[in-house]
């Protein structure tokens, strides 16, 4: 079964970021629309894999935007094998997102601006959102990645492993269990991103189409850098400082992502709500129709309170 196609109306384009990095995006304008929702997907996503997504936010009156983060999706690729997502510091990936916004978003589509984003779009909003308090209405976040899901007994030591790789020049090299895709990412039993198994093809079916939208997994540069940025929201004065709204949509059997470290959160900023849909896996917006209702439910209820 094919999944849902391209929604009508929209464009892709590339735009160069602050460093030099071309960037991939695409814009839904939308006749009368009541807002724009940037649509952010996360770990080696693409705009495509969100293409029901964006139709969903079309169907609810808002323009839709989206990019490709750097090194995934058919935006720049670092290295060599382009398969390896590599970073050194996730504030690059903010500055994207900011960039974005203010070069592109904000001129073409109209206010007032909502951001959406998933897991690692979750954390790159959340910096976005702290170091810049920008013109946005609200964020809803889900299954956010503010902090990755670790034995707490061995983390420590998985630090450790980091540390010491990048120290040695492994910078540039596969993070325990990544690899190239292939047909083990394919595999839908035992997965931990959704029980919807047509939902879960989406992304090899375009895979299939265009191998450059693969990705295999992080680095031990993107590792790292990953570990030190989710450190900043255990720090009681960085988090004293958000002022925006924010939903967090947390995944019930979520095994990718922390929802300990969300619960942290929400407790301690007051602008952040907290829900939980329970016995859905990390990918929200691609679980199966009962429990992803739920999570456009959260939404909806969200977005008429703050637009």
């Amino acid at each position: 079964m094919s999944p849902a196609p391209m929604p009508p109306g929209g464009a892709f384009a590339t735009f160069a970021a602050s460093d030099g990095a071309e960037l991939r995006y695409a814009l839904w304008p939308r006749e009368g629309a009541r807002g724009t929702v940037t649509l952010q997907g996360g770990f080696t996503e693409f705009i495509e894999k969100h293409f029901e997504s964006v139709q969903d936010l079309l169907d609810r009156g808002f323009a839709v935007a989206a990019m490709d983060w750097r090194s995934q999706g058919l935006s720049q690729r670092r290295l060599t094998n382009s398969n390896k997502i590599h970073a050194t510091s996730f504030r690059r990936y903010a500055d994207d997102l900011h960039e974005f916004q203010d070069r592109i978003v904000k001129p073409a589509l109209p206010g007032p601006y909502l951001i959406l984003a998933h897991s690692m779009g979750g954390h790159i909003t959340l910096r976005y959102l702290h170091n810049r308090p920008p013109s946005i209405a609200g964020a809803v976040l889900s299954a956010p990645m503010i902090d990755i899901a670790l034995p707490a007994r061995l983390r420590w030591a998985i630090a450790a492993v980091v540390n010491g790789a990048v120290s040695l020049g492994f910078d540039e090299a596969y993070a325990p269990g990544a690899r190239d895709y292939g047909p083990w990412k394919q595999e839908f039993e035992g997965n931990a991103l959704t029980s919807d198994p047509v939902r879960f093809a989406d992304a090899h079916y375009w895979i299939a189409r265009n191998a450059r939208l693969a990705s295999g997994g992080g680095t031990y540069g993107w590792l790292k850098a990953a570990l030190r940025s989710v450190k900043l929201f255990d720090d009681r004065a960085y988090l004293d400082l958000f002022r925006t709204p924010i939903c967090i949509v947390q995944a019930g059997d979520d095994k990718v992502v922390s929802n300990a470290a969300q619960d942290r959160f929400a407790e301690r900023v007051p602008c952040c709500e907290l829900h939980r849909v329970e016995g859905a896996r990390h990918e929200l917006l691609k679980e199966r129709d009962a429990l992803r209702d739920q999570f456009w439910a959260i939404f909806d209820e969200f977005a008429a309170r703050h637009i």
